[in-house]
């Protein structure tokens, strides 16, 4: 067993027991197998492990994004755990007024669980200061603040998605583009369970230096992996200000016109989003079938209803203010955890990004922070799309007009030709037909049957 950083420091009576038990367990790497040690030292030593003991192995710990707690972190973990409860407590209560006002926002739900989260990982951080033996417990915290942390990166990704098909319609309903957003929403999901393996396995059991550095290497390729990922929605801001083509002008677009406003204490009216969809029963086919998008008075294209004054001013540079915002602060957080990954040092080496407090800005302070713009923005609002129409709604063929007369046509058609025969000959042609000079040309007035313009949606689009 060699350990490069452990050259020049004292031989004491504490390192040499140490080496003797790595010696026993085949010469591990000392920053591995934590939870065994810990299990070894109480068995022989009984429930009080020495602090000698307990802070030599703890200086030879990978760097840990926060560092390891101590009795200074109780005081901020709580009050963070209490801050995050607070907001949790919010985001569901406004869920809970849109949910019975049929204004259906699962994602401030999702918000609620996230806070909820933070509050456990908080909690057993603080929990976890009254003894660093608790390392079982440190690594459910640990899990508790790097899954909301990836949460609030998807999240955030699914608005920019929105307002990215409500500036381009076309491109953002296509299923290419659908297919590889929920492509790319899987992969997240693989990847955080690869990083949760890959960073918590030294802590399960001894390894070898070069497996140790195989593990490392693994957490190091997924950090810049959730890199790309908080950039995808950079990505996708940066190109919703990229100008709509005509297709996009013309391709007809469903926005919920029934929210008015974005204020912080404002509600949609009760079931208004269930009384528009019933309209759409009289409606025609491109209607029906129309791209669902976030409301705004400020667009560019064909609506299925009226958006007009009376709606109020409800544009989007707001909204995409609070989109970057997140996005930012959400991303010097990935920045900085990615920092402590690629140094690779034992903690005793490191006192940079390691200390607790940074941990307690990014995330605490700053998701707190986005928490409130998420709030007191309305997002719940500003990013609403309709829901899809009901089945029966749906369901329904709108009727097509041909050439051909239907059967009430034909008999209309015989009874005004027994009229005009009783009227006199006169009035008919050689062929028994009235003549009609207000007609012109052989092809009947059904202008719905005339070939359609390259604009018409349904013509150039598969809905």
């Amino acid at each position: 067993m060699f350990d490069p950083s452990d050259q020049g420091t004292p031989y004491t009576a504490i390192k040499g027991v140490m080496h003797l038990i790595y010696a026993i367990q085949n010469s591990p790497d000392p920053g591995t197998g934590i939870i065994p040690l810990v299990e070894y030292a109480k068995n022989l030593l009984g429930p009080k492990i020495p602090d000698s003991i307990i802070y030599w192995n703890l200086g030879n710990q990978n760097g840990l994004f926060g560092g390891y707690p101590s009795r200074w972190d109780i005081a901020p973990s709580i009050a963070f755990a209490v801050i995050f409860f607070i907001l949790a407590v919010m985001h569901l209560v406004i869920f809970g007024i849109n949910f019975s006002r049929g204004h259906y926002f699962w994602i401030t739900f999702i918000w609620g669980l996230n806070a909820c989260m933070k509050v456990m990982g908080f909690s057993m951080r603080a929990y976890w200061s009254y003894d660093i033996t608790r390392v079982k417990l440190g690594l459910a915290s640990e899990v508790f603040c790097i899954i909301p942390f990836v949460i609030m990166v998807s999240f955030n990704l699914i608005l920019a998605q929105r307002l990215f098909t409500w500036r381009h319609p076309v491109g953002g309903s296509r299923w290419l583009f659908w297919n590889f957003m929920f492509a790319l929403y899987g992969f997240v999901c693989i990847l955080l369970v690869v990083t949760i393996i890959a960073s918590f396995f030294p802590y399960l059991y001894f390894l070898s230096y070069r497996a140790y550095f195989q593990y490392q290497q693994v957490v190091m390729a997924t950090c810049i992996l959730i890199i790309a990922y908080s950039l995808t929605s950079i990505a996708l801001i940066a190109l919703s200000y990229w100008a709509p083509t005509k297709k996009d002008e013309n391709l007809y677009t469903y926005q919920p016109w029934w929210i008015e406003s974005f204020h912080p204490f404002y509600f949609v009216q009760p079931f208004a989003a269930q009384k528009a969809e019933e309209t759409f029963m009289k409606r025609n086919h491109n209607h029906r079938h129309a791209v669902r998008v976030i409301a705004s008075t400020h667009h560019h294209y064909n609506v299925v209803e009226g958006l007009n004054n009376q709606r109020g001013d409800l544009k989007h540079n707001k909204s995409i203010l609070i989109l970057c915002a997140s996005t930012l602060l959400i991303f010097v957080g990935t920045i900085l955890r990615t920092i402590v990954v690629f140094q690779a040092k034992p903690i005793r080496l490191d006192k940079t990004v390691t200390k607790p407090v940074v941990m307690y800005i990014v995330w605490g302070l700053f998701e707190v922070f986005v928490n409130l713009l998420y709030l007191v923005g309305r997002v719940d609002l500003r990013f609403y799309r309709p829901d899809n129409l009901p089945p029966k709604v749906r369901a329904i063929i709108t009727a097509e007009q041909t050439y051909y007369p239907s059967e009430d046509e034909d008999e209309d058609e015989r009874a005004s030709f027994d009229e005009d025969y009783e009227a006199g000959p006169q009035s008919l042609s050689s062929d028994g037909y009235k003549f009609n000079n207000n007609v012109s040309g052989s092809k009947p007035p059904y202008p719905y049957e005339e070939k359609k313009e390259k604009d018409d949606n349904e013509s150039e689009f598969n809905f």
